[in-house]
């Protein structure tokens, strides 16, 4: 393309006759949102840039919307569909995000990802909110918060159920103290209408409050990683980066995290949660991506209501 076609000219003209430029590099990271891969968004950006330069007239905002819908329906009219809710007013707010799996599966970083492609800013771990409560509340009175998840039940009283096993009941035992905080944060997500991702290993289906989780704006998925040496190979990987969490201990207390994460893969079948497996994390996020966006459409839906 010709410098006097370059994006840098391509003037749309939004509402009081202002003006704005055209960049396909904006473009195609809005066409990243919905859930497209980055041949195919970069694609559509350059068929749009052609296709406006090519016009005599200077587009209108909403008939660059147009031309470029029309692009994505060429392709996908799901994603197109996706993209004139992504474009609308409303923003579908509020959506709260819930990632929920054991350490070492890849859960952060696809937290991470997830936001970048969705422009969530507000990422909470239950592990930050545990670190809140293990600074208010000594350890004589709750002594299972001031250990990590998979050795909770070291420090736990004899318990009265010897059905499940003493690393489920120690989890279950810290997680209800944390879930107290999470439900605060969703609570105030929802008030102030504000997009979030909250991620950790406390989300138990079971012990979360089933309002909430019926409650249209929260999405929660269970992340879980199949292959065992795959798992070892990650979290080995997680403690020669982060020094203080070093991958021995995680090593050691594999077995509980294993089961920990087997009970967790029992509750989210029984509560119909979508479940997700990370040993490809781009296979992964474009089914989180294909699960928060069906969410997404029936929030916009209830909107428009």
């Amino acid at each position: 393309m010709s410098n006097n076609n370059s994006e840098r000219f391509l003037r749309i003209k939004s509402k009081r006759d202002k003006y704005e430029y055209f960049s396909k590099g904006i473009l195609a990271e809005s066409l990243f949102s919905i859930g497209m891969n980055t041949n195919q968004a970069q694609t559509i950006a350059n068929q749009v840039e052609e296709e406006v330069s090519t016009l005599n007239e200077t587009q209108t905002k909403k008939k660059l919307v147009r031309i470029i819908t029309s692009a994505i329906e060429k392709v996908d009219k799901k994603l197109a569909e996706r993209y004139i809710v992504f474009k609308g007013k409303r923003k579908y707010k509020p959506s709260i995000i819930l990632l929920a799996g054991v350490p070492g599966i890849g859960k952060s970083s696809l937290a991470v990802n997830l936001s970048e492609r969705l422009e969530i800013t507000n990422i909470i771990g239950t592990d930050m909110i545990r670190a809140i409560l293990r600074q208010t509340i000594s350890s004589k009175l709750i002594p299972e918060i001031h250990s990590s998840s998979y050795e909770a039940y070291k420090h736990l009283k004899p318990t009265l159920n010897p059905i499940l096993r003493p690393s489920i009941v120690g989890y279950e035992e810290q997680s209800r103290h944390i879930i107290v905080g999470v439900e605060a944060a969703i609570q105030s997500a929802l008030y102030s209408r504000e997009n979030t991702i909250i991620e950790g290993v406390h989300l138990a289906p079971n012990l979360l409050n089933q309002e909430i989780l019926n409650d249209v704006h929260v999405i929660m998925i269970l992340l879980y990683l199949e292959d065992e040496e795959e798992h070892i190979r990650r979290i080995t990987s997680r403690g020669s980066k982060i020094e203080q969490r070093g991958s021995d201990r995680y090593i050691e207390a594999f077995p509980e995290i294993r089961d920990i994460q087997t009970y967790l893969v029992e509750e989210a079948t029984k509560a119909k949660i979508p479940i997700i497996e990370t040993s490809e994390s781009s296979k992964a996020i474009a089914k989180m991506m294909d699960t928060i966006w069906d969410r997404i459409l029936k929030i916009d839906e209830k909107e428009k209501d």
